[in-house]
């Protein structure tokens, strides 16, 4: 332990317990102190050298003290910071009192796949807050396996191959609406990707989870509510990181940022109306809502619940598709070479735009490659989803950790880890590396899998086709638009100026 840092605090309080302060004596004021350093001695020695995790490296402002976590995700640079943690310390990072972070790929299976020991690491409770109202429980939030599972078999013929196939009219209408738009724009200067493509996303999901589209394709225009949706992500990342210090979550009110807060409870209530209005509609189809309503009254689903349930499938389902789009888009354009393959493939392997479908783009073995390395060089969710040890503790990569122990993997700090990757930072040519391409798991693995997965993949494989396929696109700031943004678990992501330039007739 440095001496710098006791002396300081010694005299930090030799200078609080001065004996003028309180009418003390000079000798019960130096008793004082002397306790309250001795004290502060031994805190500081079990912290760093004597607790369960003593063996793992980290700094040591962020071992004794969860106030290192809380200014860290706060901060929007968490993905950055805890990147430059693992450089320092390696690859397991010990950067909260109890919290464990691993860069490594056979963490994955270790922390959120099924166990041959057949211990389970449940989802950490003060990361997936839960409440009676704004935070109610829901397929990703609720932390008892048993809940889970419940949950998802009660969505997970709506996220079926077959089911979402079935649906494929939606995603190629608004698809075709995205090209539409584009051909529109062209014509008017830059195109602000950003835009465009979390229109396209929340519109689809709105008419595929609620039975109504949010207008903003048609209307050229991002409706309120999504950017709402988009304004309360800081909601998330603030209640996560003062649950890190329990003693103010009571006051999170006067501690949270005014906007952030508003946003947060904006969003919650607007979820709960839209949820609402549509458990009164007869939809002429079944949506993702039609599964959860179906089970309402059995499952004893409170209206907060079902609004939980509408958040989360816009969210998880809009945001980091339209995430991807802009990190692929911008990978493109930085790597001509890559670029031109794409076009080459997709191009070569339609005539018009209409004859792509989610099928015959999944044959097309370097638009997966492309869309695999967008989301382990730019992953959705950069951070790590952690999970909590086991009563008796458990072996995660070949190293014991005790039990209660918050862990996990830092999606950021592994799929840029120089051990798997040569040079992490630069687009990887998946056809020719011997890299380790499971260190990259967007979904994540084991039963809390994301089950958006299939839904991702027939989403991102047609608009990304039919885009390569109708336009050439360059950046007007040559740059990587991805490096340095704020991360507040979802990415805080800046405008994306692009030119479009037609590769083809308007006719699709």
């Amino acid at each position: 332990m440095s001496p710098s840092i006791v002396d300081s605090i010694r005299e930090s309080l030799h200078e609080a317990m001065h004996p003028d302060q309180f009418g003390v004596s000079a000798q019960t004021a130096s008793y004082a102190v002397g306790a309250l350093s001795a004290g502060l001695v031994i805190f500081l020695t079990y912290a760093i050298y004597l607790h369960p995790l003593a063996k793992f490296p980290g700094p040591k402002k962020a071992v004794i003290s969860n106030i290192f976590a809380f200014r860290t995700i706060v901060s929007g640079r968490s993905v950055w910071i805890m990147r430059a943690l693992h450089e320092k310390y390696g690859n397991v990072v010990r950067w909260g009192p109890n919290e464990i972070s691993f860069g490594t790929v056979d963490a994955w299976k270790d922390i959120y796949d099924r166990r041959k020991d057949g211990k389970v690491l449940i989802k950490g409770p003060n990361f997936y807050r839960v409440d009676d109202t704004v935070r109610a429980k829901h397929s990703v939030t609720a932390t008892d396996p048993e809940v889970h599972a419940q949950m998802r078999k009660m969505m997970s013929h709506a996220f079926s191959s077959k089911a979402l196939l079935d649906q494929e009219d939606v995603i190629q209408h608004y698809a075709n609406g995205l090209i539409d738009a584009m051909y529109e724009r062209c014509n008017d200067g830059p195109t602000d990707l950003v835009d465009f493509f979390n229109w396209t996303t929340f519109d689809i999901l709105g008419e595929m989870a609620l039975g109504e589209s949010f207008s903003s394709l048609c209307n050229r225009k991002t409706d309120s509510w999504i950017t709402i949706v988009l304004d309360s992500v800081k909601f998330t990342a603030w209640g996560v990181a003062i649950m890190k210090i329990p003693l103010i979550v009571h006051f999170e009110k006067y501690i949270f940022p005014k906007k952030v807060l508003e946003a947060g409870y904006t969003h919650a209530l607007m979820s709960k109306k839209k949820i609402l209005k549509r458990a009164e509609m007869t939809p002429t189809r079944l949506d993702f809502a039609s599964y959860i309503l179906a089970k309402r009254e059995a499952l004893g689903i409170t209206d907060w619940e079902l609004a939980a349930h509408a958040n989360a499938l816009i969210v998880a389902g809009s945001e980091t598709s339209a995430t991807t789009m802009n990190g692929l888009f911008n990978y493109l354009t930085n790597y001509p070479d890559v670029y031109q393959k794409l076009k080459d493939e997709v191009r070569g392997a339609f005539s018009v735009g209409t004859d792509i479908t989610a099928a015959k783009a999944a044959s097309l073995p370097y638009l997966t490659a492309c869309i695999e390395e967008t989301m382990r060089i730019y992953p959705p969710i950069p951070n790590g989803m952690p999970r909590v040890t086991p009563p008796g503790g458990c072996t995660i990569d070949d190293q014991w950790v005790p039990g209660g122990t918050t862990v996990a993997v830092h999606m950021w700090a592994v799929t840029h880890n120089p051990k798997y990757f040569k040079d992490p930072n630069r687009w990887l040519d998946k056809e020719n590396t011997t890299e380790r391409l499971d260190a990259s798991k967007p979904f994540l693995v084991g039963p809390r899998m994301c089950m958006g997965i299939n839904m991702a993949w027939i989403e991102l494989r047609i608009l990304t086709a039919k885009i390569v396929f109708h336009f050439d696109f360059t950046m007007v700031d040559q740059r990587n638009w991805c490096e340095g943004q704020n991360c507040y678990t979802l990415w805080a992501k800046p405008p994306q100026k692009m030119v479009g330039t037609p590769a083809q007739p308007s006719l699709l």
